[in-house]
């Protein structure tokens, strides 16, 4: 007995002759027994046995054998059999095997049942093997859990497999019953993931490579951002780029996945791509359950995470794709984030402002992570007839961050800058995972897009307007500049920012469509819609021919109400600047349309091709009706990559610290008979009390305002009725503050409730059209 426990394999084929069936050769044990699984107990008493004789251990007793669960589990991305098997999904990240990695090593796992077309989530634990009753470090959470361990400084060894200082070994266990567990070789995982392909070797920077230099420009939208990433000639060469112009190139999410079907890996964070339609990163955060989300929140840092990700493709695209449990969007102010239908579910969420704040910085860093992953990535190049690596040498990095030249919240006066301050040191955070080196800077809007015009001289248009058709905001800058040979203006320009962005079109519309679905409550048909529509925009999808009287009344609401805004701010600066409007007669005026918003006016376009779509739709509109008459408009876009190529070109924050006026906007009365124009600038005047009104005599204003007297419902206000457009959305009278523009005031209070009983009453025409 003693000659036959000396050699591993037959001390456990000892342990397993017994299983022996008569007429099966004894290499085909286990091929014959593929259907009939090994009872744990006694594959566990094999397993013991040569590890008995290979590393000269005690004797184990057999009642410790006996006590183990029978409980399918997978081992190295195999499903166990039986109905109660866990789907598992493993995925490391970086992608590949840099010793040079500077930042965490972030091992991602989940586990979750599926029974009869039903999902059941499980409670999991992912970290280190440690011994029994020693503390050990890893992490548990709802389905997915992530173990960010950073590398040990250990000096590389020539010829290892493995990077130096990485984990080897990880534990997966499931936290139910008995707590069964899996033991994971990260090394063999990796090399059966990648076979003989070149990326599955380690490596780094060699001493003598060059060192490369890049500037990367990020602009965080409500929906949607863009980073724009600018190496240098002079330099050396980065891996790759995240985003190009190319919008159709997969984009890498920095995991590369060990283990688990790569058809459903995007709904648990661990797919190799990353949701990215038209070549922009949605402004969302994706996670298994609210408790992940939740502990983001609820931390002081942005430790929690990597609990979390950035939203991810699947590997094949089809119309029947699962996104995450959990999908935050709309965080990128305090206000946008009210809009949200996540926000009520997540326990012990902070207020709306800190809430905002922390979701800003985690998916900074998390999309600073992600471009220092696909910066560091290894090249595969020819070299003597063979593949091999050259690994890029990381230097410095520059963050550049447009940000809207407003306040944070509309209840606060804390200016975007300060908060999209901190979201750039998180960005630089993640970037040096790694870079060597990280600074950031900010750039205000307007002045990226100033330094992105083609054409930034131009005689025949020296009048320039932007308008940032955003999220939450609809903001509209008019530019006279002192052009040579005509009399200097007597102001510079005007600002006006509403709190009417494309989320409070989005709310307007289906507020007015639910109330047009009697089958249906308001509230339930409202919340349907909007889920429906905003849905569409984050995925990349596109309203159908079911809606397209919805697409084209709420086109038409866009347009209208934007473009109106927009006419009335042009005529009323112009006649500011230039009271006789001699000194500007000939001049023409350039419009640079910003924003992602207008491209809502081409929801019932594909998202590839709405772009072309919406500019289509935007010259037809002003076809119809010219902004100004005889004044020549030159019509340019400005996309956000556009915008972002400007930003790079700014080398100091060029918001001077102007604060362009305000103008009332419509003619202004007050109770003791004192007045102004529309187009005087608001709190010029000494005109102050309570009782300042909208002059009802000014016919653009009756025009605009559909003959409202007072003021419409807030959107807080649109469920407190069954039927709140039998009162035309009425909400009475209100009073204004003097020292602001009245127009952007009622604007921000009742401007979705105008929207509404637009797109409301164009709806009910053309179903009237149609029936009768």
């Amino acid at each position: 007995m003693k000659d036959a426990m000396a050699d591993p394999r037959r001390a456990a084929g000892m342990v397993l002759r017994g299983l022996r069936r008569p007429g099966v050769p004894l290499q085909r044990i286990a091929e014959a027994l593929r259907g009939e699984p090994l009872r744990p107990a006694l594959a566990m008493e094999a397993i013991v046995a040569a590890a008995r004789t290979r590393f000269d251990l005690a004797e184990v007793r057999e009642a410790e054998l006996s006590a183990v669960e029978c409980f399918p589990l997978a081992f190295a991305g195999r499903f166990g059999s039986g109905a109660a098997s866990p789907e598992v999904h493993l995925a490391l990240s970086p992608p590949f095997l840099s010793e040079g990695w500077r930042g965490t090593i972030c091992l991602r796992a989940a586990a979750h049942l599926r029974s009869s077309g039903e999902e059941r989530a499980l409670r999991i634990w992912v970290g280190p093997p440690a011994a029994p009753g020693a503390s050990s470090s890893g992490v548990e959470g709802e389905t997915v859990a992530t173990w960010a361990v950073a590398p040990e400084a250990r000096r590389p060894a020539e010829g290892e497999s493995w990077p130096a200082g990485w984990p080897r070994w990880a534990v997966l266990r499931l936290l139910e019953g008995r707590e069964p567990q899996a033991l994971w070789d990260l090394r063999a995982l990796w090399q059966a993931r990648l076979a003989t392909l070149p990326e599955a070797a380690p490596g780094g920077p060699s001493a003598g490579a060059t060192a490369g230099t890049m500037r990367v420009a990020v602009d965080i939208g409500s929906t949607s951002t863009v980073v724009v990433e600018e190496d240098s000639a002079a330099a050396g060469s980065v891996g790759q780029k995240l985003l190009c112009a190319q919008a159709r190139r997969p984009v890498a999410s920095g995991f590369r996945l060990l283990a688990g079907d790569p058809r459903t890996a995007h709904r648990y964070g661990c797919a190799e791509r990353l949701l990215a339609p038209g070549g922009q990163v949605p402004t969302a955060l994706a996670a298994a359950s609210v408790e992940a989300l939740g502990k983001l929140l609820r931390a002081d840092s942005a430790a929690g995470a990597d609990q979390v990700w950035l939203p991810q493709a699947p590997a094949e695209r089809s119309g029947e794709d699962t996104p995450a449990a959990v999908l935050a969007d709309r965080f990128k102010s305090p206000d946008l984030l009210l809009l949200s239908d996540w926000l009520a579910e997540v326990p012990g969420a902070p207020a709306p402002s800190l809430a905002s704040r922390r979701l800003l910085t985690g998916y900074g860093y998390l999309l600073g992570r992600t471009l220092a992953a696909a910066h560091a990535a290894p090249l595969v190049t020819p070299e003597g007839g063979r593949w091999a690596l050259r690994w890029p040498r990381l230097s410095a990095v520059e963050a550049v961050l447009t940000y809207p030249p407003c306040t944070f919240a509309a209840s606060s006066q804390e200016p975007f800058r300060d908060v999209f301050d901190e979201v750039g040191s998180e960005l630089c955070r993640g970037l040096e995972a790694a870079w060597n080196s990280s600074q950031h800077r900010m750039v205000a809007d307007p002045a990226a897009a100033r330094a992105a015009r083609t054409e930034p001289h131009d005689p025949a248009h020296p009048i320039e307007a932007f308008v940032d058709f955003g999220g939450l905001t609809l903001q509209i800058t008019v530019r006279v500049p002192a052009a040579p040979g005509r009399p200097r203006p007597f102001i510079a320009g005007s600002s006006m920012g509403y709190l009417l962005g494309g989320e409070r079109f989005i709310d307007a519309a289906a507020f007015a469509g639910a109330a047009l679905q009697p089958a249906s409550g308001l509230r339930d048909a409202y919340r349907a819609t909007a889920r429906r529509w905003r849905g569409l925009i984050a995925n990349g999808g596109h309203l159908r021919n079911g809606d397209g009287e919805a697409a084209a009344a709420f086109r038409d609401a866009v347009l209208q109400t934007a473009f109106s805004l927009l006419r009335r701010q042009l005529q009323g600066t112009l006649r500011r600047a230039a009271p006789d409007l001699r000194g500007l007669r000939g001049a023409g005026v350039r419009v640079y349309l910003l924003g992602e918003g207008w491209k809502l006016v081409a929801l019932d376009t594909p998202d590839d091709e709405r772009e072309e779509a919406a500019l289509r739709a935007l010259a037809a509109h002003l076809r119809k009706g010219p902004l100004l008459e005889d004044v020549e408009i030159d019509l340019q876009r400005m996309t956000k990559r556009r915008l972002c190529e400007g930003a790079l070109r700014v080398h100091a924050d060029e918001d001077s610290g102007e604060f362009p006026l305000e103008l009332q906007g419509v003619d202004v009365v007050a109770a003791d008979g004192r007045n102004q124009r529309w187009f005087g600038v608001a709190g010029s005047e000494g005109l102050a009390g309570p009782d300042l009104l909208p002059d009802p005599s000014d016919p653009w204003w009756g025009a605009f305002a559909s003959r409202t007297d007072g003021s419409l419902l807030r959107v807080e206000q649109w469920f407190t009725s069954a039927a709140p457009f039998e009162t035309s959305l009425s909400g009475g009278q209100i009073s204004f503050d003097p020292a602001r523009s009245l127009l952007k005031q009622w604007i921000d209070l009742s401007g979705p409730s105008l929207v509404a009983l637009r797109i409301h009453g164009d709806l009910q025409g053309r179903r009237a059209a149609r029936e009768g």
